[in-house]
């Protein structure tokens, strides 16, 4: 998403702790790739394509609903999707037509049923109808949680209502939107936790601090990390180098750069052997050992083993892994449901051309792709392959 006018320690801040605040700043993931980026998943029961550099949507049927003619969209969510064109941003519905002009310079998903969106460098809300509810003014904001939402002036962080009240006035360094009754703010460069009435019910002491999650939050004092309760008891000691947001009850924690799993009790389920662990996603996660990659659950056994030299983390059912130069989708027991033949790069549509790909990993779909009349490219649909399960289109890239 495209953010304007904000310092680059405050956007880094935004980033570090929207995206990375779960105790895993250093880690990275960049084995897991993403499933879009060798097939297509279907949200509200559309899928995005990428077709000549310009982006649509397609329906199960394997129908081109919405022509590729955006410059970027992303995926569908509560009948609605972000869309650009020529640097401007906007809504688009099921059926194509637009929430709004594309008038905005950065839009964000909805929330509560609101959406931040951004004018000329300032921030505000519109609602599902496109219309502006809370006029742009602030130098920048976070989405609806619990009836209020960060919005940012003059450097310093408050949070409004959803009649664009100011609840919680302009005091605080920094500040995340609540989770669990509580939120993150900063004072002074340390960190600690409001209630909804802006009450600091926790003080500002902490080097570090994530959001609650299952009634546990991840602290770092210093350089080390452990997690507290909503009354600031600490459940896990601060002698982790990193620790996850908890998933069911464990999370992934980081010691002498190796990668291990602890419960709610700070108990080591799995020691610290991983070179890479990602997440736990529906208690399941990718790991990296020795080169290879392979999945294990939130009990801590590796029930798929280390085989595979790329993985991605399993949605829908299914995870994407690279074997031997070859692209396979698998099941939660490991079992190959799709071998893909179909891998097309973002390059396509140089000239006119035919592209096959298979859609609800049963539907085979050709694409006769025109690059000058993007809006007229025809999805022909053919019965002629089938599998035994599968809810993915794949063998498109974007």
């Amino acid at each position: 998403m495209k953010t304007t006018n904000l310092s680059p320690i405050l956007f880094s801040l935004i980033i570090l702790f929207s995206y990375s605040l779960k105790g895993q700043e250093s880690k990275t993931t960049s084995f897991i790739f993403s499933n879009e980026t060798i097939g297509l998943y279907f949200f509200d029961n559309m899928a995005r394509v990428n077709i000549g550099g310009k982006y649509g949507f397609i329906d199960r049927q394997g129908f081109l609903q919405i022509p590729c003619q955006y410059d970027m969209a992303l995926n569908f969510e509560d009948g609605l999707a972000i869309v650009r064109e020529k640097e401007k941003y906007s809504f688009i519905r099921k059926d194509g037509s637009l929430l709004s002009s594309l008038i905005f310079d950065s839009c964000e998903p909805f929330s509560e049923g609101y959406a931040l969106v951004s004018i000329h460098g300032k921030y505000g809300f519109i609602d599902k109808e496109g219309k502006v509810v809370i006029a742009p003014q602030y130098d920048f904001g976070m989405g609806f949680t619990n009836g209020k939402a960060v919005v940012i002036k003059n450097g310093k962080n408050g949070y409004i209502d959803t009649n664009g009240k100011l609840v919680i006035d302009f005091k605080y360094e920094f500040s995340l939107p609540f989770s669990e009754n509580y939120a993150v703010v900063m004072n002074n460069g340390k960190f600690g936790y409001i209630d909804q009435d802006g009450n600091e019910v926790i003080p500002c002491k902490y080097d570090i601090a994530s959001s609650y999650h299952e009634g546990l939050a991840t602290v770092k004092i210093g350089e080390l990390s452990g997690v507290i309760d909503q009354k600031d008891n600490m459940i896990v000691e601060a002698i982790y180098q990193n620790i996850s947001s908890y998933e069911n009850g464990v999370a992934v924690m980081m010691k002498g750069d190796k990668y291990g799993i602890i419960d709610r009790n700070g108990r080591e389920v799995v020691s610290a052997k991983y070179d890479l662990l990602d997440d736990f996603k529906d208690n399941i996660a990718a790991f990296k050992i020795n080169n290879k990659y392979g999945f294990i659950n939130s009990d801590g056994k590796e029930f798929i083993p280390a085989m595979f030299d790329k993985a991605s983390a399993f949605d829908q059912g299914m995870a994407a892994v690279i074997q031997k130069n070859n692209l396979y989708y698998i099941d939660t027991q490991g079992k190959i449901i799709y071998s893909s033949k179909y891998a097309i790069p973002s390059e396509i549509a140089s000239n006119t051309q035919k592209i096959s790909g298979y859609i609800d990993g049963k539907e085979k779909i050709d694409f006769t792709i025109d690059k000058n009349n993007r809006s007229k490219v025809q999805v022909i649909l053919t019965k002629n392959f089938a599998f035994d399960k599968g809810n993915v289109l794949t063998g498109i890239s974007d």
